[in-house]
């Protein structure tokens, strides 16, 4: 099985995530690829609560959770697999990171943005990376829940 779902949402685990998402996958692992809250004990421990009991959590650095999917770390588990931006994508791209979609379900920049969605303001630097993660060959997927219908991003170029 592995990484069932890899999802950019900058709120990373939060009750959308968890009510909506864990209900449709059912997975017994959920993986936050993030260097800042890898590094900050009160935002990992404010996501662990939220959790459900029986489902394995790691926060962890983008490098850290790009090594252990790339060394099977994960096959044994049905995972979530968290991105707060777009850039991060990229960068677990660029480390070897395989994925065949992206779910898009939250991005809140400020300043000039683009709207794709409800609750997906895109800045253009935003874009310009979407756009990159797409022209490597990811389907981007914009879809918050998973009652919603899924609007291809390629839609939006």
């Amino acid at each position: 099985m592995g990484i069932v779902l890899y999802r950019l949402d900058d709120r990373l685990i939060h009750g959308q995530v968890v009510e909506g998402w864990f209900h449709h996958i059912r997975p017994d692992l959920i993986v936050v690829a993030d260097d800042a809250a890898a590094a900050n004990d009160f935002q990992k421990s404010l996501m662990e609560m939220v959790v459900p009991m029986g489902i394995r959590s790691e926060i962890l650095t983008i490098r850290e959770a790009v090594e252990r999917a790339m060394n099977g770390v994960y096959g044994p588990s049905r995972g979530i697999m968290l991105f707060r931006f777009p850039k991060d994508v990229l960068s677990a791209l660029g480390m070897g990171l395989t994925m065949e979609r992206l779910n898009l379900g939250g991005l809140h920049s400020e300043g000039e943005t683009r709207v794709l969605g409800k609750g997906i303001n895109a800045s253009t630097q935003d874009l310009k990376d979407l756009q990159e993660i797409v022209h490597r060959g990811v389907k981007v997927e914009i879809c918050s829940v998973p009652s919603e219908p899924v609007v291809d991003l390629r839609h939006f170029f």
